[in-house]
Formats: C-alpha cells, sequence, structure tokens
C-alpha cells in the first residue's frame, strides 16, 4: 500500500515484510494473486468496519449510508487503499495489466454492499443494480478527484449534490 503496485516485485516485497521469496510464493503463486488476495482483504476490512460504524449503521437511507461510508473513505489510510485500486484499474487496460477477473471484482464485489440502501431509500429492485453502479461510478469519480486536488470541501459538495439527486420515495416511480 505505501508504495504502490507499478513495479511490485515479489522479492522487494518479500524482503520489505522480512519474509522470503519462497515463502511468498509458498502462499501466492503470483504477483498477481498476492495483490488479489491483498484487495480482498482491504474490502473485507472495509466491510467489517461498516458493520460497527455508528453513523452507517444509523442510517436510516442509502443516501445516509453513502454519506457515512464517505466520510471513512476520505481517511488518509482509505485514500491510500483507493490510490492502489486506481493503479489496477488502469493497469488493467494495457496488455499484460492486472487480472481481468481482479479488476471486474473491484465492482462486482461492491455491489451487493450498496442494493441494500438503495432497497431501503424506495428503489425499485429492477433498478438498484444499474444504481448501484452508478453510485459506485460517482463515489470513485470523487474520490480520484479528491486525491488529485485535495479539495475536499468540494468533492463534499458535489457528493451532496449527486445524492440529493438520488433521494428517492416510491411515489416517484419507476425511473
Amino acid at each position: 500500500m505505501a508504495h504502490g503496485l507499478i513495479g511490485l516485485s515479489l522479492r522487494p516485497a518479500a524482503e520489505a515484510i522480512g519474509v522470503s521469496h519462497a515463502t511468498l510464493l509458498r502462499h501466492f503463486s503470483s504477483k498477481e494473486e498476492l495483490v488479489a488476495r491483498v484487495m480482498e482483504k482491504v474490502r473485507d476490512d472495509l466491510t467489517e468496519r461498516l458493520r460497527t460504524d455508528a453513523a452507517h449503521l444509523a442510517a436510516r437511507t442509502g443516501a445516509e449510508q453513502i454519506e457515512a461510508v464517505w466520510r471513512i473513505l476520505c481517511e488518509p489510510a482509505e485514500q491510500r487503499q483507493f490510490l492502489r485500486l486506481f493503479e489496477m484499474v488502469a493497469a488493467s487496460g494495457h496488455p499484460g495489466g492486472a487480472d481481468e477477473d481482479l479488476t471486474r471484482s473491484l465492482i462486482t464485489d461492491w455491489l451487493p454492499l450498496i442494493t441494500p440502501g438503495l432497497e431501503r431509500e424506495g428503489w425499485p429492485e429492477s433498478d438498484t443494480v444499474a444504481l448501484a453502479t452508478m453510485v459506485l461510478a460517482q463515489v470513485r469519480g470523487l474520490q480520484l478527484d479528491l486525491i488529485v486536488s485535495g479539495d475536499r470541501p468540494r468533492a463534499d459538495r458535489a457528493l451532496q449534490l449527486f445524492l440529493r439527486g438520488l433521494r428517492h420515495t416510491p411515489a416517484d416511480g419507476p425511473v
């Protein structure tokens, strides 16, 4: 997480954590598998944190849930993890880049965490996966903007405007 994925090699990674290259290879068949397991751990850690976060637990709507997650995602450690995620996505666009299944999982693994809040918001089940995709894209785009610009007030305001459009009641009918 500290040094990024570009130029990552198992030998220096093993040395940095105080184990041999062979030890890493006994646990991970390749650099890609190591990265995949690290990203799974990042997702699992965030999911576990959300299970105990007071603001996330108190959220009555999908918009409030997203606000609680945004607050967590703007912490420095989470920002560093997002930077690695963006490196993986960028690498997936190049021949021999990131593992296709891994990059696909960066979307498919997160959608089930978003859809329940949207259903509580009153969105019909037929729209929640597409809407969760839009939420994920918006949050990740704002995270990228925040990492590049450092302008938290602007990113926060952009999220608030997005959430204003997201608020929905069953009376609004299908989109």
